[in-house]
């Protein structure tokens, strides 16, 4: 019975970690690591991006790199999502081993493995740091069993080369020397070497230091840039129904230490303290906690009154039922699709189409393009991984490298002319290549698209490619040119994401017979009927917008975005009541909706209700900080409020961005 759990379990791991990649750091990954490679040597300095003019680049990942590539070279996606998988499953099979050693007991720990499981999901990634969580857990055995501790030095120099949580390590030795009188002495000169090992690296004192370098930028030069990417937000942020499965295993693990509050030791204490505080504070630091949480859960509840003396045996069949439903929770995409992950993620082993412009940068060289890009950020890996080294990026994913000035100049040029020109005028950029997927980039698109000087020449489900109107680039634009104004919609274009940039670009009526036509194929298809109900309210066609959004509200009585599509015709058409009770339905259901927190700040404030409205308008600001009149607006609310240096903040900034001139 045993052995089919442990099969069971494993199987259940493996296929957890079989999912679509969507890691797109992982293209310059594994270019880097095709670079090492290639030149022997560890890169000193940028070689991807052409604004950073070769500034010098702490590669702390080098290790990782070079074992993707290998890996990716030989067997693909396939063989690296193998690996993810493995380790994974090695980790925890490490600590299900140390709680076997210890309690000779296996129930509660695979137990807690099964939630630990489904809270991980959510940081299932093919990343670097797929390798710290594995010397993690290979620390928290030797440092538990006490057994073969100078041992760790050397996994710590291994460890310094693969990824930026090699810190933990110190950490780990020196909270467990805490409360060790008899061992302390051992502990501190293990601490030392630890220490010292951070230094064996290609850059020295400098690698050593990089943990402490990147916490000081986070609040200093790069506080802007990392407030806007998602894993370095902080997981309350999100609502608790974001990561559900996690906050029940931060519950679980809390009520292990009730259970066995008379035995625990300080260093446990002192462990789940800090492990949560990471997890707190940033997303991606969840798997720390997720994993120290497990190790610190099944102490407690083998050494707990409660808990302790309950015979294995009574488990089995629980757990065996447990296991196999818990498979086909993966491998039916359910679990993906109650974590909201199933658009972009599912158990397949394949890179996510969605964040790799591929068609475009196949146009680019197919047509033997020239030329400087300009490119968003999230696309900048996988461009560096095509191009490099006959083309470089403007932008890409290395938080380490863009600082707050120019990440901001960034921003802004996808929002104001001036600031756009000025980038132009500095980097003589002449290829822009941007992703129209999601939001952000469509005042930009518009922008260009009617712009003398630039033309689009290319557009798929995902990106659109624009060519500066130059001698060099005649032949290409004499050939490719896109005029929605003569556009007829092919087989092609029947596409949901397809129908979105056409409203982006400005062309509502293309997208209307996209929408029509994806209808016929699916009537129930919820994102072309509230796309396409909401083209009928902007052309005042009321009637069968609403009786459009009514019918797919049977179908969908929790779509946030429908309601906010009622809300917008019942207000056109003067039922503001009911407008607002559709809009604070639709606040309920999406919280970090931008439309539904402007219109509601609006709407409270024309029914006076100012603490309401600063609420939301606040919020708004934070989800989009470019918008000058709601500057305005939230500095008149301050203003009423008597909270004069608050107005005064939000004045100059409305001040500083109109003179920027919106793209508009």
């Amino acid at each position: 019975m045993k052995i089919l759990i442990l099969l069971l379990l494993f199987t259940f791991l493996f296929i957890s970690q079989i999912n679509t990649i969507l890691d797109i750091d992982l293209w310059w990954n594994l270019k880097t690591g095709e670079y090492i490679l290639k030149n022997l040597e560890v890169p000193q300095q940028d070689i991807f991006s052409y604004t950073l003019k070769n500034r010098p680049w702490l590669d702390h990942e080098w290790f990782s790199q070079v074992l993707f590539y290998l890996i990716f070279s030989k067997s693909g996606w396939l063989g690296l999502n193998i690996l993810k998988a493995f380790i994974i499953s090695l980790c925890f099979f490490i600590l299900l081993s140390l709680s076997i050693s210890k309690y000779k007991k296996i129930s509660c720990t695979i137990l807690l493995i099964l939630l630990s499981v489904l809270a991980f999901g959510y940081r299932s990634a093919l990343r670097p740091e797929i390798f710290s969580y594995l010397l993690l857990c290979m620390f928290l055995y030797v440092l538990e069993s006490d057994k073969r501790i100078y041992i760790l030095p050397l996994l710590q120099i291994i460890w310094v080369n693969l990824h930026g949580y090699f810190i933990l390590g110190p950490v780990l030795v020196l909270l467990y020397s805490i409360g060790e009188k008899k061992r302390f002495k051992r502990y501190i000169s293990v601490f030392a070497l630890v220490v010292l090992a951070c230094f064996i690296n290609p850059y020295f004192y400098k690698g050593a230091l990089y943990p402490l370098r990147i916490l000081l930028d986070t609040v200093t030069q790069q506080k802007l840039f990392m407030q806007n990417v998602h894993e370095l937000m902080m997981p309350v942020r999100s609502g608790f129904g974001r990561y559900v499965f996690f906050w029940i295993f931060v519950i679980v693990t809390s009520i292990s230490f009730i259970l066995n509050l008379r035995n625990v030791k300080v260093r446990h204490i002192l462990l789940f303290g800090f492990s949560f505080l990471t997890a707190y504070l940033a997303v991606r630091n969840m798997p720390i906690f997720i994993f120290i949480g497990l190790h610190l859960s099944a102490i407690n509840l083998n050494r707990a009154a409660l808990t302790k003396d309950i015979p294995d045996k009574r488990s089995y069949i629980a757990i065996i039922l447990i296991s196999c439903a818990l498979i086909y929770f993966f491998l039916s995409n359910k679990y993906y699709a109650f974590t909201n992950q199933l658009g972009m993620r599912k158990t397949e082993s394949r890179f996510s189409r969605i964040f790799m412009p591929s068609g475009a940068c196949d146009f680019l060289e197919n047509n033997n393009i020239k030329g400087a890009i300009f490119n968003t950020l999230d696309f900048g890996p996988y461009i560096g991984y095509r191009f490099y080294p006959e083309k470089r990026i403007f932008i890409d994913t290395r938080t380490d490298l863009y600082k707050d000035d120019f990440y901001e100049s960034y921003r802004k040029a996808q929002n104001y002319p001036a600031q756009w020109h000025e980038l132009h005028r500095e980097y003589g950029f002449d290829i822009v290549l941007l992703r129209h997927l999601f939001s952000g980039t469509e005042k930009l698109m518009r922008y260009l698209y009617n712009h003398k000087k630039w033309v689009l020449v290319y557009y798929d489900e995902n990106s659109c490619v624009f060519l500066n109107d130059v001698s060099k680039h005649l032949r290409v634009i004499n050939r490719f040119e896109v005029n929605f104004n003569k556009k007829r919609i092919e087989d092609s274009d029947i596409n949901i994401r397809i129908a979105r940039f056409f409203e982006k670009i400005g062309y509502e009526k293309l997208a209307e017979k996209v929408y029509i036509e994806l209808l016929e194929k699916n009537p129930r298809f919820l994102e072309a009927g509230n796309n396409l109900a909401a083209i009928y309210i902007n052309s005042e066609r009321y009637k069968e917008g609403i009786d459009l959004m009514q019918r797919f509200l049977k179908y969908y009585p929790k779509s946030s975005e429908l309601y906010a599509n009622v809300e917008t015709a019942y207000i056109r058409l003067g039922r503001k009541d009911e407008g607002v009770l559709m809009l604070e339905k639709s606040a309920r259901l999406n919280p970090y909706s931008r439309k539904t927190s402007y219109v509601l700040g609006v709407m409270y404030l024309e029914k006076g209700e100012i603490d309401r409205a600063m609420r939301q308008f606040v919020k708004y600001l934070k989800l989009d900080p470019y918008n000058v009149g709601a500057h305005r607006i939230l500095g008149d609310i301050y203003i009423q409020k008597g909270l004069l240096k608050e107005a005064e903040s939000e004045y100059n900034e409305a001040k500083a961005l109109s003179g920027l001139k919106g793209l508009d």
